[in-house]
Order: structure tokens, then C-alpha cells, then sequence
């Protein structure tokens, strides 16, 4: 596989976008197996629609191995922390905005210490409405920040988030939740190969080549991440709800956050409570919303044909 094309922002790249709704917006004709790219007018027209699009950031962390004292190895040992010769750090962090096409990232700097990169992507970081990782919930987020204690960096106590990971274990039934295995099931790419654990030992070392090979490494897993949530978007439950991400009612759609929704079916509880289900009709995805929000979307649909 070939290096990952990254930090190219320039004006003759074109967006690539695999999301059936945007490309239904677009007025494109919808073929499930085409991946879309905009020519310029097109991102133009895009960006330039009423619906804001979420802040989405998408993120990966590699971090050093520690370095201990071990009487043996295998995979039931115990090893205290006085044992600890030199701890683990954040070697580097890739990111990319949802609908951009550069990929960027932040290293620890040449003495190896990881406070300014932190203090960096915090400030990033703070910008999101939502931020999206592969694991990121239990390893991403927690690395960061603590390391950022460690610093004395400030930082939000929490952020919304997308776990990916989450998304396939609670969603799907793939015969393996990494990453890597997802997307080649999926047909959106793969993770980029690399020389194992010698890459990260080399890092330590100093090897700048390693370092770059790192960064490499990491940004392609952005690419890759962004592709799967993509494919990903029509059959999860949104973290984040686009329509009223942009002050528009509960029962818009929280995909793509278009008003053009339809009624497909009433379920019921056992206690009586009436669950409307609606398909967005823009974007195809389905979803329930409250009997409430369902009303208020009619009373509101009905006034605006009495005014027109």
C-alpha cells in the first residue's frame, strides 16, 4: 500500500466524500458502490448549504512503550510500579476535521517530552462539537489526559465523543472489531503496514525516520477512521443530533439534519408510550423520535402551509 496523501490542502485536491446524503443534497445520482468526489463548485454549494455541519474531529494517539525491570516474561506476571524504569508518553497526534481534506498531526519535540504537542491539540480539541476515535473512550481520551495532569495542562473535565469501537461492538456482529479489519470488510481501505513493535523501540532511540514512519502510520489510521465512521453513519445511533445541532426541531433528522421526514411506523411500549418512527428522506436513515417532538414537528409543518 502506498503512503497516505496528507497535508495537500491545496485548492486542486478535491473532497472525498462518502456520504449517500451529502451526495443526494448535491442532487447526484446514488449508486451504493461509488465513492463520490466534489469538484470545486460543488464543496462550494456544500459548504455553503443552511444546514451547519457538526464540528467533527477525528483523532488518533501512538504512545511509547514503558521501560521496566522483569525477573521473567510471559503473560501473567505481575510487575510493580517500582519496576518502572521510564514511563510512557504520547508520541505523536493526528487529526482531521470531518469534510477536510488535510490530515494533521503534532510529535513530542527532540528532548521527547510531549507538553507542548498537549497543550496544542487541547486547544483544538476545545473548538469540536464532537470528537471521534477507534477506541477512544477508554484509551485515546484517558492517555491524554494523563498526561495532561501530568503537565498541569487544562482541559475540559469531559468532551462528546464518538467511540467507533463502541459503535461496532454494541451495532454489528463483525468477526473482529479492530480497526483495520472493519474497513477491509467494508471495502474503505486498510491501516498502513508497518515493521511492528521495532517502529515505536526506534522512536525511543531517537531515529527520526522511525518518527516519520510513525506519523505516517498514524495519519493513514485517520483516513481510514473517518471512511469507516462514513459507512458506519446510517446505522448507528448519532452521539450528536444535526438538527438540532442547528436549531431545528427534535424530530428532524439527526443524520443530516434535513426537515423532509416522513412517518413509517407507531410503536408502543408496554406502559403506553407511543414511539414514532421516521425515515429522513433526504439521507434514507432511520430513527425514532418522542410522540411530543412528533406533534410539534406537524403543528409546525401545519402553520407554515396556512402562512404559505
Amino acid at each position: 500500500m502506498g503512503k497516505p496523501k496528507v497535508n495537500k490542502g491545496d485548492s486542486k485536491n478535491r473532497y472525498r466524500i462518502t456520504n449517500d446524503s451529502i451526495a443526494i443534497k448535491l442532487g447526484l445520482k446514488v449508486n451504493n458502490n461509488r465513492r463520490y468526489r466534489l469538484s470545486d463548485k460543488q464543496k462550494k454549494d456544500y459548504f455553503n448549504m443552511d444546514v451547519h455541519n457538526i464540528r467533527r474531529l477525528f483523532f488518533d494517539i501512538e504512545t511509547s512503550p514503558m521501560v521496566v525491570y522483569s525477573w521473567r516474561v510471559g503473560w501473567k506476571i505481575n510487575i510493580h510500579t517500582d519496576n518502572i524504569i521510564k514511563d510512557w508518553k504520547v508520541i505523536c497526534i493526528s487529526y482531521k476535521w470531518e469534510n477536510e481534506d488535510k490530515v494533521h498531526n503534532l510529535t513530542w519535540d527532540k528532548n521527547q517530552c510531549d507538553k507542548k504537542m498537549l497543550q496544542d491539540f487541547i486547544k483544538i480539541a476545545n473548538t469540536s462539537d464532537e470528537m471521534i476515535a477507534h477506541n477512544g473512550d477508554r484509551f485515546d481520551i484517558k492517555k491524554i489526559r494523563t498526561r495532561c495532569i501530568f503537565h498541569r495542562i487544562p482541559m475540559f473535565p469531559s468532551y462528546r465523543t464518538l467511540d467507533t469501537l463502541k459503535k461496532a461492538k454494541s451495532g454489528f456482529n463483525f468477526n473482529s472489531n479492530r480497526l483495520d479489519y472493519i474497513a477491509k470488510f467494508l471495502g474503505v481501505g486498510a491501516k498502513l503496514e508497518h515493521e511492528g513493535f521495532k517502529m515505536w523501540v526506534k522512536c525511543m532511540e531517537g531515529d527520526k525516520q522511525a518518527l516519520k514512519d510513525m506519523v505516517e502510520y498514524c495519519d493513514m489510521d485517520i483516513i481510514v477512521l473517518e471512511d469507516v465512521y462514513l459507512a458506519m453513519q446510517n446505522y448507528i445511533k448519532n452521539n450528536t443530533h444535526t438538527g438540532v445541532h442547528n436549531d431545528k426541531l427534535k424530530a428532524s433528522c439527526p443524520t443530516c439534519g434535513s426537515e423532509d421526514v416522513s412517518l413509517v411506523k407507531n410503536n408502543f411500549t408496554a406502559l403506553g408510550t407511543i414511539k414514532r418512527q421516521l425515515e429522513c428522506n433526504t439521507c434514507n436513515y432511520e430513527y425514532n423520535t418522542s410522540n411530543s417532538a412528533w406533534r410539534t414537528f406537524l403543528e409546525m409543518k401545519q402553520n407554515q402551509q396556512i402562512k404559505s
